[in-house]
């Protein structure tokens, strides 16, 4: 006959002491796996590239972000014609003068990406529609009076 060996208060007490104790550890390493991620998520950002070249000593940043994307669409015996979706780059732009830059310049230029076309239904010509990205560019050069502490 085998004897059941009753554990004492003092060693329930231990076993759930360990087991808070494992659960503590395991939720504050995943919130430091978390602080890490956004961490390398900033500094893939504009305000984390800007922050970066701040940082190095650069007197000059440049970035380009894509300010419309226009996507061409033929429909057969009806013609062709675009969508477009624009983006607002003015949050981006804020947040990198406010990590020390100033904002010099700010360019725009339609790259095409092809063309759909053709041939119009009961009559001479074709349809065509053009697909491309109208892409924002934008010089500042270093300001220390717009940096602002994180």
């Amino acid at each position: 006959m085998a004897l059941i060996k009753k554990k004492t208060p003092e060693e329930v007490a231990a076993e759930q002491a360990a087991k808070e104790r494992q659960r503590r550890e395991a939720a504050e390493h995943k919130r430091l796996q978390e602080v890490q991620r956004e961490r390398e998520a900033f500094n893939r950002s504009p305000a984390g590239r800007a922050r970066t070249g701040f940082a190095r000593g650069d007197q000059v940043f440049q970035y380009a972000i894509d300010v419309m994307n226009q996507r061409a669409v033929i429909v057969a015996m009806v013609g062709g014609t675009t969508t477009k979706q624009t983006s607002d780059p003015v949050a981006v732009l804020n947040s990198v003068c406010q990590e020390g830059w100033e904002l010099v310049n700010g360019s725009f230029v339609f790259v095409e990406q092809g063309q759909e076309s053709r041939d119009k239904f009961m009559s001479s010509g074709q349809n065509v529609a053009i697909k491309g990205q109208v892409m924002g560019y934008y010089l500042f050069k270093r300001c220390e009076a717009n940096r602002r502490t994180p």
